[in-house]
């Protein structure tokens, strides 16, 4: 059985290669040089001063006792001197930090994004639409709010327990040693912890992961769940996932809640040994009250940056797991042949299927397929649903390559040409035409911006278009809605035809053009059609003999493999499946 999304997900968790994933991201801060050394520059300055007022502290109330009025003074403004140096350099860090965690999420969104544009379609065959929204959306913002403040924090915390330690050793060996003893039990909790932590939040990343999905799913959908009247199942499922993400993102928060209150537990602890054991040194006349005073300032400050830790690591479990999503997008292979020999239109001669096989899984879907296309053949393609009519489309577009067999183009193979030499040759309308949201004009020019519109206008009346655009409210100016909803089928096809007219490419590609549309606009249409083939070459997938007369050559597609090539009549005494075809479409037309 084949891995699931999941599976892979969490195989690659367990491989470590989220550690090797979080050392690329450091790879990637560091390459911003001026950030990263701005960073350092205030996390070090600002632990640094963070480890002087608890010393000026102790000296200040060692003033007091003393009544030392020079010395009192002296400290106290080196307390809020330090202070504010603090303050500064804080700014300074949360800045530069956001500016370095901005960079470094926008490079992985555009790195992602750009793989996804040469990635083939078997990728997308394999992987949800809502997993791939989750990834660079919710993943990519949950390593910005980690990057931005939870990582500085806490490097700029252990800088200041490093430091603190050091000062502490310095002024009393025996007190630093009490101060300490907790530390090992700490750590051991942490590590106990580790574990159900990673896996808690890599849980809650999966099921945040499955609700967009299942939004994007429902959302797109929404008329076929209308029209069948599923509302309450379809909220039912929801209501599964959401619950799901409800009880995962609960357990992740007691888990994390139980981290800090151990650790505040444990920080009482530490400041209790070291005031029972210096009280009894300050008893002993070994140590001042200002030194006690400083060493319980210095422990709270160890416990500071362990509490940022937990945080830290919780951020940090949640982060890499959206990391390592992120880069498998990344690092998802590309279309193989985006580069390659270059294709002019002009020199175009022959396109030639030589013994083509294909197969999705185990079982061929095309079987010894040998086709020959010349330049400005009108070509039919025909066959009952499921022939593999499509899958031959696919693989004259390139959106898959042949599992057998190969693809010639003027006597090359067609893996060496590139695939956007290759693609920019052909306009494709096919069945099912996806409008962006904005107006019929911006649809129209989505592959041409630069079109006149003038010139739009222009070929809308000479192709016989322009009545069905003069039909809508604002003409070309008209709001499509998102996926064109606001259209009629036929007008929705109008735009996916003049969209590939503008292209004027050598190459027309029509999949089911017509199948969905009304008698009214198909009329149109193939009339459109017929004046603009004069001089191109067709590529017809149809099962409506309506559609029939644009081409000169059937070929008739049975159980993934050729039945027969011909003309109609030919074809009609010849093969079984075509005159079966034209039976079915005479008998709906009754």
């Amino acid at each position: 059985m084949a891995e699931t999304y999941e599976e892979a997900e969490e195989k690659i968790m367990k491989s470590g290669r989220s550690s090797k994933a979080f050392g690329r991201l450091i790879r990637m801060i560091i390459g911003q040089k001026r950030e990263t050394l701005l960073l350092v520059t205030a996390v070090v300055i600002s632990a640094i001063s963070g480890t002087v007022y608890p010393l000026a502290l102790g000296y200040a109330i060692n003033g007091v006792v003393q009544r030392n009025a020079i010395l009192l003074a002296l400290y106290a403004l080196l307390f809020i001197l330090s202070y504010l140096i603090r303050f500064f350099f804080n700014r300074l860090r949360t800045i530069t930090s956001t500016k370095l965690a901005q960079i470094t999420v926008k490079k992985l969104r555009d790195d992602a994004f750009s793989t996804l544009q040469y990635t083939p379609m078997s990728f997308f065959s394999k992987v949800k639409t809502g997993y791939l929204i989750s990834r660079i959306s919710n993943d990519a913002e949950n390593l910005s709010d980690f990057l931005t403040f939870q990582l500085p924090q806490v490097i700029g915390g252990i800088t200041t327990v490093i430091i603190s330690i050091a000062i502490m050793s310095y002024l009393d060996f025996s007190l630093t040693l009490y101060a300490l003893i907790i530390i090992p039990v700490m750590v051991t909790f942490t590590i106990s912890l580790q574990g159900k932590i990673r896996k808690n939040y890599l849980r809650t990343r999966k099921t945040i992961a499955a609700i967009t999905g299942n939004l994007a799913e429902n959302i797109s959908s929404i008329r076929t769940i209308k029209s069948f009247g599923v509302e309450d199942r379809t909220y039912d499922d929801f209501d599964m996932l959401n619950r799901k993400n409800f009880s995962a993102n609960i357990k992740a928060s007691f888990l994390s809640s139980i981290y800090g209150s151990a650790v505040n537990i444990m920080e009482s602890a530490g400041i209790a040994i070291v005031i029972v054991a210096g009280s009894m040194q300050l008893m002993s006349g070994l140590i001042t009250v200002g030194l006690l005073v400083s060493f319980i300032v210095y422990v709270q400050e160890f416990f500071d940056p362990v509490l940022q830790l937990s945080q830290l690591y919780n951020s940090y479990q949640a982060s890499v797991v959206g990391l390592v999503r992120i880069f498998g997008i990344i690092d998802s292979p590309t279309e193989a042949s985006f580069s390659g020999l270059r294709v002019n239109p002009e020199i175009f001669e022959k396109l030639e299927f030589r013994n083509v096989y294909f197969s999705y899984g185990k079982e061929d879907v095309l079987k010894d397929i040998n086709l020959t296309i010349r330049k400005g053949d009108k070509l039919a393609i025909v066959g009952h649903t499921g022939a593999g009519k499509t899958t031959l489309l696919n693989l004259f577009l390139r959106f898959y390559s042949p599992t057998g067999g190969t693809i010639m183009l003027n006597g090359t193979n067609i893996e060496k040409v590139s695939i956007k030499s290759w693609r920019s040759l052909i306009s494709p309308v096919l069945q099912d035409p996806f409008l962006f949201d904005g107006t019929v004009l911006e649809n129209i020019r989505f592959s041409r911006p630069e079109v006149d519109l003038d010139l739009i206008n222009k070929l809308a009346r000479e192709y016989g278009l322009d009545e069905i655009f003069d039909s809508l409210p604002n003409g070309l100016a008209t709001r499509v809605g998102e996926m064109g909803r606001n259209l009629s089928e036929g007008q929705r096809q109008a735009i996916s035809v003049m969209r590939a007219f503008i292209r004027e490419s050598p190459f027309i590609v029509l999949d089911e053009p017509t199948s969905q549309i009304d008698p009214e606009s198909e009329t149109v249409i193939i009339r459109s059609l017929k004046k603009y083939l004069e001089n191109r070459t067709l590529v017809l997938i149809t099962h409506r003999f309506s559609m029939l007369p644009l081409a000169d050559r059937i070929v008739v597609i049975n159980n993934g493999m050729v039945e027969g090539a011909g003309g109609f009549h030919d074809l009609m005494e010849r093969s079984p499946t075509f005159s079966e075809l034209y039976s079915i479409h005479n008998a709906g037309k009754r």
